[in-house]
């Protein structure tokens, strides 16, 4: 009986990893912005009430406070978890690719709020009339506690966050691919405006 169980867990992970694989090619994710998709589904909860469903919508109004993230983490490892929106501006025309809006590395374990802050989260703040915006956030595992070049971000520096380039990122520290990820999408809502007052003092 415990064989048939264990069998069942592996078969549901391949089926789902290959679920969210397919998810991630679909969505153009792979290879325009990993070249591999993430071994694992990230889990992320939001203010505490509901966990995204990857793939799908929310408001900026819900993903306005930072989540709490979950995946199969080493006790004893490292990683460097971040957010990132390949379509800043629009997806048609993704200049800013890709719009940093969370960095956190030296992360003990799954313990996110003990790791190191480069860049502090904010959320989606897609212009109006820009249509849907893809987001991603990742998990690395890095191979060891390692020193960053990349010093702390103000959320006003909008340069320290456009043109954010994954995959080299993940190079330049030997982080291969990411352990765990999900994407969801967002598109403008009537806090966008707010956000953007608070952030760079812009009315849109």
């Amino acid at each position: 009986m415990k064989l048939h169980w264990l069998t069942l867990l592996f078969v549901g992970y391949i089926c789902h990893s290959r679920c969210q694989a397919g998810l991630m090619k679909d969505m153009e994710v792979v290879p325009d912005i990993l070249e591999e998709p993430p071994k694992e589904l990230l889990k992320i909860r939001y203010d505490n009430t509901f966990d995204i469903e990857e793939g799908k919508t929310y408001t900026p109004t819900e993903l306005k406070l930072q989540p709490m993230i979950e995946w199969t983490a080493n006790p004893e490892s490292f990683y460097t978890v971040l957010m990132i929106c390949p379509d800043a501006p629009n997806h048609e025309n993704p200049m800013y690719r890709s719009w940093l809006h969370w960095l956190v590395v030296n992360v003990p374990g799954m313990d996110v709020m003990k790791g190191q802050v480069i860049a502090d989260y904010f959320g989606p703040l897609p212009p109006k009339d820009s249509g849907m915006q893809r987001y991603l956030i990742l998990v690395y595992q890095q191979p060891d506690k390692l020193v960053f070049d990349e010093k702390k971000m103000e959320l006003s520096n909008a340069d320290g966050h456009s043109n954010f380039d994954v995959m080299k990122f993940s190079q330049k520290y030997q982080m291969g691919v990411p352990v765990a990820g999900s994407i969801f999408q967002s598109t403008w809502d009537e806090y966008v405006p707010e956000l953007m007052k608070m952030l760079y003092g812009m009315n849109q």
